[in-house]
């Protein structure tokens, strides 16, 4: 579901990929 989350993000604001890209991380790492 982040993934989808993500996907979406990127569609609406491409310019907040890397921000997105960083709670990824942060999530994939916490959980």
């Amino acid at each position: 579901m982040v993934n989808t989350i993500l996907k979406e993000a990127d569609l609406f604001c491409p310019n907040s990929v890397r921000i997105n890209f960083t709670i990824y991380r942060i999530l994939s790492s916490g959980w």
